[in-house]
């Protein structure tokens, strides 16, 4: 039998001991590439634990800051709508004051031309009064010196002329309110009839000696002096201070964190008050204004201007209603629109509380007594 070489023992030999060898250099060489993967799976643990605490933390930060901007957009939308119904409610009433001003111009209009008639008159009536005594003077002359001339000629004149005045001292009173005017013309009528020297009329004598002492005693008022002031009042009208948009107690007080000091003392001090002004419940016993926009402060300060004007009228016009409502309404509105502590706005309400005492239409007395008795006198002697 022939042998092959592959059955020699001793080439077989080294061919098992080779691959043994290259079991153990496998062997180790696996074992020392599972030690740096341990090692690195070691190290990379502690940086994943890390970056899921700063996740977690930057989500808590940014959960924090989307509910504080939810916060401020709905405190803002909330004042936004308030801040339009405020300037609906200011338009409507900028509309109402312009319809009424439109009215009192109206009024104002119609006074006016009142007033000039009234002047008329009374400068008609003067210029009359104001001629009669030249004219009776030239017929007293003409009368003197026409020959044969009666005495009883003259003492009609006189009569007549009397009666005139007291007529004149009537009107004046009775239309125009001019009480010096009708004590005037009481003063001439009184004169005529004492030239005559006719104790028949020494009853209308006394009867305007009364009238005189009536007029002479009444306390009548400075309309002029109250005119003057409540156009100067007028003009001032633009400059009094308003009053402050917001009580104290309801503005921020920065003061605690002005005194603190720089740093996170600071912006802690800066973030609270800002979280708790978000919502604030305060509890007043006094009615809380309204801010007031500024359509509302040029309406406050017109409005003053015009209810002041209206008590000027009125003062001219002798309309102690009219008067007094004017200066109640510019009273309120001095104490709700403007600041009462100023100066100037105490000075307005003092001038506008002592106006407010005066008469500007006086009871007028009766003075046609005179007048009747002179001419039922006249008639009886007829």
């Amino acid at each position: 039998m022939t042998k092959t070489p592959s059955d020699d023992p001793a080439k077989l030999r080294p061919a098992s001991a080779d691959e043994e060898w290259a079991k153990l250099a496998g062997s180790l060489a696996a074992h020392t590439g599972e030690r740096p993967a341990a090692a690195k799976a070691s190290a990379e643990a502690p940086s994943v634990s890390r970056a899921v605490l700063f996740s977690s933390a930057a989500l808590l930060f940014a959960f924090v800051a989307i509910m504080v901007a939810g916060m401020l957009w709905w405190q803002y939308r909330q004042f936004y709508v308030s801040l339009d119904e405020t300037d609906a409610a200011a338009a409507e009433a900028l509309n109402r004051v312009r319809a009424e001003q439109r009215a009192l111009q109206d009024r104002i209009a119609d006074a006016d031309e009142d007033i000039a008639g009234l002047r008329q008159l009374n400068a008609s009536l003067a210029d009359r009064l104001d001629a009669l005594p030249g004219r009776f003077t030239a017929l007293e002359q003409r009368l003197d010196a026409v020959q044969g001339g009666s005495f009883d000629a003259r003492g009609e004149l006189l009569r007549s002329e009397a009666e005139y005045y007291l007529t004149v001292a009537n009107t004046e009173l009775t239309l125009t309110g001019d009480f010096e005017s009708a004590v005037t013309a009481l003063e001439l009528a009184d004169g005529r009839l004492a030239e005559l020297g006719n104790p028949e009329l020494a009853a209308v004598r006394q009867a305007i000696a009364g009238e005189l002492i009536a007029l002479k005693s009444l306390r009548l008022p400075d309309i002029e002096g109250i005119v003057f002031g409540l156009g100067r009042l007028a003009a001032r009208a633009d400059a009094l201070p308003l009053r402050a948009d917001l009580p104290v107690s309801l503005a921020n007080d920065p003061s605690a964190e002005l005194e603190a000091e720089p740093g996170l003392g600071r912006l802690w001090l800066a973030i609270k008050g800002t979280l708790l002004d978000l919502v604030r419940i305060e509890r007043r016993d006094d009615p809380v204004p309204q801010a007031l926009s500024a359509a509302e402060r040029k309406l406050a300060r017109r409005q003053l201007q015009i209810e002041l004007e209206l008590a000027r009228i009125a003062a001219l016009r002798a309309d102690e209603q009219a008067f007094t409502s004017g200066l109640e309404t510019a009273i309120a509105l001095l104490e709700r629109d403007f600041d009462a502590a100023a100066a100037d706005v105490e000075g307005a309400l003092a001038l506008l509380r002592e106006l407010r005492n005066f008469d500007v239409d006086p009871e007028r007395p009766d003075i046609s007594g005179s007048l009747t008795l002179l001419r039922a006198q006249r008639t009886g002697a007829r």
